[in-house]
């Protein structure tokens, strides 16, 4: 019985930490397949701060953590970034990883941000890592 309950409270845990995820996690979608190469995309609101402040924020921390930004758009609120050296594939070729971020004015102090990443076919990767490095680009702005 005493098993029962622990278990019956780990799951009731668990769907508690579910419920809570932030929308950078749960809005998070991966398309394509290992040999072909993936894509991963996600998105949040984040609140009370324009677009410029967004970009500014984002386009600091991106570089800092060793991104290079390959092109941006201050005014369109776009940002390409590449990841050097982002790992090697299944031949051992050494990959430069795309990342695209898409800031959005929504109303006048909101602005929603949409952060992709491609990988070429035999890249592995974790999604737990994908989405949190995704989610990090995303808080960076907040």
């Amino acid at each position: 019985m005493h098993k029962m309950l622990t278990m019956a409270v780990l799951l009731a845990m668990a769907g508690t930490a579910t419920a809570a995820d932030p929308a950078c996690k749960t809005n998070f979608k991966q398309e394509g397949k290992f040999m072909t190469g993936r894509s991963f995309t996600t998105f949040d609101t984040v609140s009370g701060v324009s677009v410029s402040t967004a970009y500014k924020r984002i386009y600091a921390e991106g570089t800092k953590s060793g991104l290079r930004v390959a092109s941006s758009d201050e005014k369109a609120g776009v940002i390409s970034f590449e990841q050097p050296n982002g790992g090697v594939d299944f031949t051992g070729a050494k990959a430069t990883l795309p990342w695209n971020v898409i800031i959005e004015a929504q109303g006048k102090k909101d602005v929603k941000i949409t952060v992709t990443k491609t990988t070429p076919g035999g890249f592995s990767t974790s999604t737990d890592f994908q989405i949190t490095s995704m989610c990090a680009v995303i808080d960076a702005a907040r």
